[in-house]
């Protein structure tokens, strides 16, 4: 029994591995292209190891100097689901605590539904600090499950985010400023 198990672990890992690094190599795609289009064209990302936590952020830098950092939703507590189940939203946010931008990347939601998040639900978010202020933002009605998830998966990582001491120190003055 041991080695069937072992033979089908080893089968699972040979089959399933090239997905695994197929969506590795996606998702960091997706974040250098949409890094680019928020910090622009010379912007570098660079993963960020947070000590003592599991939180997946990136750095973006432009000439050697921090400006930002991205992150996912998915990877970055606390848990928030829509209907049907945990959104994946990339977030970009500057050192001045300010939202540069943000993009899905993955759902589950029934499409009939979450094509009413048109553009203008996701602008709203663009240049506000989610920062422990009382930053408030429009649900859209009759996708209320799924803009009520993107809204606080994007507000509660951010706190999570802005909270890290090695994001925290790096934070510019402008961040107290309004």
């Amino acid at each position: 029994m041991y080695r069937n198990v072992t033979w089908l672990c080893c089968l699972c890992s040979v089959f399933f591995m090239p997905f695994a690094h197929a969506q590795a190599d996606s998702d960091m795609q997706a974040s250098e292209v949409f890094c680019q289009s928020w910090f622009g064209q010379n912007a570098g990302l660079t993963p960020l190891p947070l000590a003592n936590t599991n939180v997946t952020l990136q750095e973006v830098s432009l000439g050697g100097q921090t400006s930002g950092w991205l992150f996912r939703t998915d990877q970055v507590p606390p848990v928030c689901k829509g209907k049907r189940g945990q959104i994946a939203v990339l977030v970009a946010v500057g050192t001045d605590a300010r939202i540069k931008g943000l993009t899905v990347l993955a759902h589950k939601e029934d499409p009939r539904y979450f094509r009413r998040l048109k553009a203008a639900f996701f602008e709203q978010f663009r240049d506000r600090r989610v920062d422990g202020t009382s930053a408030t933002f429009e649900a859209v009605t009759q996708a209320t499950f799924s803009s009520g998830a993107i809204i606080r998966d994007v507000t509660e990582g951010m706190k999570t985010v802005l909270a890290q001491p090695e994001i925290a120190t790096k934070l510019t003055s402008d961040k107290k400023g309004g």
